[in-house]
């Protein structure tokens, strides 16, 4: 008996060491890839295009269809997503007959001062994905294996993604030295496969989210939506007036906290359309029966504007700050490229205060300032921005003349003063100054 006991304390023992010595050999104290902060509009404009064009192929595919990324593209899409998720920094180069994907994972504080660098190739294959050698920190490790570990993890946290089924559509992969190509088979009902995952996502985030009284709220906009009419246009204020009681009184007998992320939540919803509108309400749907917006609402008497701050509040409530702040840049950007009326930083700060708004719904002085304020106030000046003296309009050509980049000083002392006038507004105020 003693032995067996030993020879499991050994095998304890020597596991533990295995996971230290491969956790030491993962992680190193420098970071390899380190992607500019900046996002130009150009970048942008391509990750954009890509993803418009694909999704359109999808939508109408019957029989496979071809999938193209260039080198321009795919720095368009990293430089997203290493803005918009915090810690990832990502870069792409291609090679003949390969594309080497390099990136860096910055560790939590709480568990280590360092960095998870990996870096992986993408090869030419008819039979569909074919890795070259992983190498992650000092290891070297099979492509196969990253591939099975991340089709496991899909499976385990998105089931209803069927993410082998999404593997086995891609069929055949070509790289050349300039772009590659992907031979894709259409898949059932993807959008509803998507939309399940983003759902249980958020619901894995904060098992919470689905006991919020959101319906309530829904419910009391719609009420108010009745007893307004919609043939002559109101501010927000006039919903969020009303609103900021209910919630005070129901926070009494709760929690305030609770109480105003489902406020936020429900304007969100309430008030956006389309796609954005189905996809906020993805984590509610069993208690909502959506209805179209109003579309007689205003903020600084702009449909627009009202759509920037509800648009970004619902955002900030799904993403983390870090993605949320980038949501006015990348929508601004979007419209200057698309031939529309160009940069504006009305809707950004629109966009800003928004998150601003959702801010509130996370601290609980937060939250009792912007109910004490609301309940007192008597115009939307109490939680809105004066906008006359914001530029609009910047085509893309005068946003790169001007301000170069969203990193540049220039736009940074832009986008303070923005801030500023945001958190001087009544609503808003530090409440422990």
């Amino acid at each position: 008996m003693k032995k067996i006991l030993f020879a499991l304390l050994s095998l304890s023992l020597l596991f533990a060491l295995a996971v230290l010595i491969a956790f030491a050999l993962m992680v190193s104290k420098q970071a390899t890839v380190l992607t500019p902060p900046s996002v130009s509009a150009r970048q942008v404009a391509d990750a954009k295009d890509w993803l418009k064009q694909n999704l359109q192929l999808f939508r109408r595919g019957q029989q496979s269809v071809d999938i193209q990324l260039s080198q321009q593209q795919l720095d368009g899409l990293l430089a997203l997503s290493s803005t918009a998720f915090s810690g990832l920094d990502a870069e792409a180069a291609f090679a003949e007959s390969e594309l080497r994907l390099r990136g860096s994972i910055t560790l939590p504080k709480s568990i280590y001062q360092g960095y998870v660098n990996s870096e992986i190739s993408l090869h030419s294959s008819t039979q569909g994905l074919q890795f070259g050698q992983w190498k992650v920190g000092q290891l070297s490790l099979p492509g196969s294996m990253a591939q099975y570990i991340a089709l496991r993890l899909a499976e385990r946290l998105f089931p209803e993604l069927q993410a082998d089924e999404l593997l086995a559509s891609i069929k055949a992969v070509d790289v050349s030295q300039q772009q590659v190509q992907f031979k894709v088979e259409p898949v059932e009902d993807l959008g509803l496969k998507v939309a399940g995952a983003y759902k249980n996502l958020n619901q894995l985030k904060d098992p919470q989210l689905a006991s919020l009284p959101v319906a309530i709220y829904y419910q009391k906009l719609s009420q108010l939506r009745k007893q307004y009419g919609e043939q002559q246009a109101i501010s927000l204020y006039d919903y969020l007036y009303p609103l900021s009681f209910d919630v005070a009184m129901r926070g009494e007998q709760s929690d305030v906290l609770q109480e105003q992320q489902a406020l936020v939540w429900a304007m969100a919803i309430f008030f956006s359309q389309g796609t954005f509108q189905k996809v906020m309400a993805q984590r509610f749907a069993d208690d909502l029966t959506l209805e179209a917006a109003p579309n007689n609402v205003t903020l600084a008497g702009r449909r627009d504007l009202l759509l920037h701050f509800v648009y970004s509040a619902g955002l900030s409530m799904a993403a983390e700050q870090g993605f949320s702040a980038s949501i006015g840049e990348f929508k601004e950007l979007f419209d200057s490229l698309e031939g529309g009326s160009g940069f504006s930083f009305a809707d950004l700060a629109a966009d800003r205060t928004g998150i601003e708004f959702a801010e509130s719904a996370k601290n609980l002085n937060k939250a009792e300032q912007f109910l004490t304020v609301m309940r007192s106030a008597r115009s939307e000046q109490a939680f809105f921005p004066r906008i006359d003296d914001l530029a609009e309009g910047i085509s893309e050509q005068s946003f790169a003349q001007v301000y170069g980049s969203t990193d540049s000083e220039l736009y940074q002392q832009k986008v303070f003063f923005i801030d500023q006038r945001i958190a001087h507004l009544p609503a808003f105020l530090n409440p422990e100054h």
